[in-house]
């Protein structure tokens, strides 16, 4: 099932597969988000829970007990109920179930509200622990972003812009795309710019730590932009398909890494899970500011 809302200057539309936003579109017309290709990628924006990218051998364990565990979750392919619609909001749900407890033992609640505040549209995750033991578990965000924006521009005409200076490290990757535990400076142009080119994403995802908590999508040859706000994420990946010419550009926040190579994870031992108690809930948000 796909949802529309909107207001005077922005409609976006939901799928209930996965919360996943199919849709970004100006008031005047102009499609923002990425919306598929199977040439290219199929998915638009896709969330990622409980774990973010690869596991070794596609598994990991807890309490001596090995769970299988596709890359980046099974939110992206879950149904999720709706709860609450408005003009300009929808709430969406999913609780554990026999199929999600397959994958990840433990009694969740999971919402993702989206709300339009004029040209900003906020993605609000709420996780909620109803298990008995603590439980850890990894959010992220995927969406990608056409690029370019606006017609008679190109791909490199467009740079990724971080709100302030910084001195961002790069987690490098495997072959297969798993952790090998080094990071490395990746200077910036200025302290603050990536400019766009198809190259950069040969070795797959820029995936960032120590970076600003905000990044535009922007060229200096037009005026529309995307600005991606993501404080309370450890980290900010870029990624478009390897080694191809493909039309979009992933702002991708993360709160946690992939698996390591050659090691079965084990989920309750990895630092970087955030850690619910029972009853505990937390909140994370994304927020993407539309530029016309």
């Amino acid at each position: 099932m796909e949802y529309t809302i909107k207001n005077d200057m922005i409609s976006v539309a939901v799928s209930s597969r996965g919360g996943e936003p199919k849709s970004i579109i100006s008031n005047d017309f102009v499609s923002y988000l990425y919306e598929g290709n199977p040439n290219y990628w199929p998915g638009s924006g896709p969330h990622l829970f409980p774990f973010i990218g690869r596991l070794f051998e596609a598994r990991y364990l807890y309490d001596s007990v090995s769970y299988p565990l596709s890359i980046h979750g099974f939110l992206k392919d879950s149904e999720m109920e709706l709860e609450e619609l408005g003009d300009d909001y929808i709430v969406l749900r999913l609780d554990a179930n026999e199929t999600t407890l397959t994958h990840y033992p433990f009694d969740f609640t999971l919402k993702i509200s989206y709300i339009l505040e004029e040209n900003v549209v906020k993605i609000i995750f709420d996780i909620q622990n109803n298990d008995k033991k603590d439980m850890p578990f990894a959010i992220g965000g995927h969406p990608g972003f056409n690029v370019p924006i606006e017609e008679g521009l190109v791909f490199e005409d467009y740079y990724l812009e971080f709100d302030e200076a910084c001195s961002p490290k790069r987690s490098q990757p495997t072959e297969s795309n798993l952790l090998n535990g080094v990071h490395l400076d990746f200077p910036l142009e200025d302290g603050r710019r990536i400019y766009l080119k198809h190259s950069l994403f040969d070795d797959d995802a820029i995936i960032l730590k120590d970076a600003a908590s905000s990044v535009t999508l922007k060229s200096d040859k037009g005026t529309r932009a995307v600005r991606v706000d993501y404080d309370g994420f450890k980290y900010i990946g870029f990624w478009h398909t390897v080694k191809s010419d493909a039309p979009f550009v992933c702002i991708e926040p993360w709160s946690a890494l992939q698996g390591f190579e050659n090691e079965v994870q084990q989920i309750d031992k990895n630092d970087d899970m955030i850690v619910l108690k029972q009853s505990e809930s937390t909140r994370r948000e994304i927020k993407i500011t539309i530029i016309s």
